[in-house]
């Protein structure tokens, strides 16, 4: 081979691969290659039918950037920005982001939007946004119109409105008057719409509570249900019951009504008895609590302690027999109800309890001091008591 052809061999395959790299740097810069980007993610329920790839994001008609990719992660569509670097600082932190359409059927772009009040900082690399609102493409909305149409069966509609047209034909008079009624009607019930809605909240509230008692109420329901079919079983028993229980109630009226005169008689006997009763029930209270608060001495002293019975016993002077009136029974005692240091006794406090005066006498009871020797007359032995003296009664 020459040296020239091998020349120009050389310097058309250094042609072809110039060619070759300047249509690869061209594709490289038109597809942004060369320019540097921050990634930025929205996050929308739908992207669009024409949102694509390299689509456009703008911020008040200027843009900022393009589209990545798109991606769709757990039904919702995720687009991956690559923001322009020197325009990123000029989108506010708190700024809202919308998917829409140049027209129509045009290709679809994502659009920031700045807030009224935008905040100091500004858009950093790896934000997640969510859209809040994506445009509704015409063959969307054709698509639901064929839907809606499809269900409301337009031959069904259109009779419908030819009728509703021949019932207000010739009405003008009687549909405007109904109108300014509903007017009038309107004015009256707005000035109390917040004590409604007030109303509303406050049956809301109730409502709650009687779902949440909801169970409760059907479990009693329930259980009235049992209690009515077990009436409804024993009705012959509760029947019996009742003739039962009418019978008593006659024989009742009957002892009542033959007794009545013995049953007054005894109340009015009685009074007496339960009026004094009544009067000394603070000292009987005192009695019972005191000894139920000396039984386990008591139980002690009775066979607790050991196996046996303890006591202590002593020769004590005898009394002087039975003597008529001296020892007649003493009445007329006076100063009410006294516990005497009961329930809780102390012998040394309490060992000495005032004595009752009866009778207007003037000294307590003392028993005798002398030694005497008394043999019990045959009298006595028979009937306890000693006969009176000659001359009384």
């Amino acid at each position: 081979m020459t040296e020239s052809r091998w020349k120009t061999k050389v310097a058309a395959a250094v042609m072809v691969l110039s060619l070759v790299a300047i249509v690869v740097v061209a594709l490289t810069m038109f597809v942004g290659g060369f320019t540097k980007s921050e990634p930025v993610t929205v996050t929308a329920s739908r992207s669009g039918l024409v949102m694509e790839p390299d689509a456009k994001v703008k911020l008040r008609g200027v843009e900022v950037g393009r589209v990545a990719s798109i991606d769709e992660v757990d039904g919702q569509a995720r687009l991956n920005l690559d923001m322009d670097p020197s325009q990123l600082h000029l989108i506010p932190a708190n700024s809202t982001v919308e998917i829409k359409s140049t027209t129509v059927f045009g290709a679809k772009y994502v659009n920031f939007v700045a807030p009224s009040d935008p905040s100091p900082k500004s858009l950093q690399p790896g934000s997640v946004i969510g859209a809040e609102s994506v445009t509704v493409e015409f063959n969307t909305l054709f698509q639901n119109l064929s839907t809606l149409l499809q269900q409301i069966e337009p031959e069904k509609l259109n009779a419908t409105l030819g009728a509703i047209s021949s019932a207000l034909n010739g009405r003008g008079n009687e549909l405007g008057e109904l109108l300014g009624e509903t007017d009038a009607y309107l004015k009256k019930m707005n000035p109390v719409l917040p004590q409604l809605q007030r109303d509303l909240d406050a049956a809301a509230t109730v409502t709650n509570t009687y779902a949440d008692v909801t169970p409760d109420l059907m479990t009693l329901l329930g259980n009235l249900t049992a209690t009515s079919g077990s009436i409804v079983e024993e009705r012959e028993n509760l029947r019996m019951t009742l003739e039962n229980a009418v019978a008593l109630s006659n024989n009742g009226n009957q002892l009542l009504t033959d007794n009545e005169a013995n049953l007054t008689r005894a109340l009015e006997l009685l009074e007496p008895t339960t009026a004094l009763l009544s009067g000394y029930s603070p000292a009987i209270s005192c009695l019972v609590v005191g000894l139920n608060k000396a039984r386990p001495m008591a139980e002690q002293i009775e066979g607790g302690g050991q196996a046996g019975f303890a006591m202590s016993s002593s020769f004590l002077g005898g009394l002087e027999p039975y003597t008529y009136p001296r020892d007649l029974p003493k009445v007329n005692a006076s100063g009410g109800p006294s516990c005497w240091g009961l329930p809780d006794f102390d012998p040394k406090r309490d060992g000495n309890a005032p004595f009752v005066v009866t009778d207007s006498a003037n000294t307590p009871y003392m028993p005798a001091t002398k030694t005497t020797l008394s043999m019990p007359t045959l009298f006595q032995m028979l009937y306890g008591v000693t006969p009176p003296a000659e001359g009384q009664n």
